[in-house]
């Protein structure tokens, strides 16, 4: 009896160490899926975040691909420097032309929708995304976006335009 009572104590004794491995195996497990789930999540919101503004930009390009549509310039006009690179992209609505404008200022991607060649501060337009630069250069019917975001991670893009007329400057 006292023996058969040894062998049912070392069988619990076994089957509970078993149990107890698989336990740890099973958290474990779960923690290496977690540790590689926060790695990808981490990698792409920065990867995300690194293309977000020249994304923007380009697609605003695209959906303003018409006769002269799009241009790069200064604040106040398309083809004028005045030190603030700015996209202006135009649209008529109801017989009057307007410009929207994409730019850098005061540490922030802006866009100001507005009458053409209205004159406007440049702290006029809405806050769009945090970002450390904005850079912009048209040649011919290629635009170039060089956007450099808020943790200082730069990102570049292209975009051809496609309009029959090309771009207007």
């Amino acid at each position: 009896m006292k023996r058969e009572m040894q062998q049912h104590n070392i069988e619990t004794a076994f089957v509970l160490l078993l149990f107890a491995v698989y336990a740890v195996m099973a958290i474990a497990v779960l923690a290496l899926g977690a540790n590689s789930y926060r790695a990808l999540v981490r990698r792409d919101n920065e990867n995300y975040n690194k293309r977000i503004i020249t994304s923007y930009v380009a697609a605003k390009i695209r959906n303003h691909d018409t006769d002269d549509g799009a241009a790069v310039g200064g604040f106040a006009r398309a083809g004028e420097q005045d030190g603030i690179e700015t996209l202006h992209l135009y649209e008529e609505i109801e017989g009057a032309r307007y410009d929207v404008r994409i730019y850098y200022y005061d540490g922030y991607i802006r866009e100001l929708f507005t009458l053409e060649n209205l004159d406007l501060e440049p702290g006029a337009g809405n806050k769009g995304m945090e970002a450390e630069g904005l850079s912009l250069e048209q040649s011919g019917r290629i635009i170039r976006i060089s956007a450099t975001d808020s943790d200082g991670r730069k990102n570049d893009a292209t975009v051809a335009l496609r309009s029959e007329s090309g771009v207007g400057q």
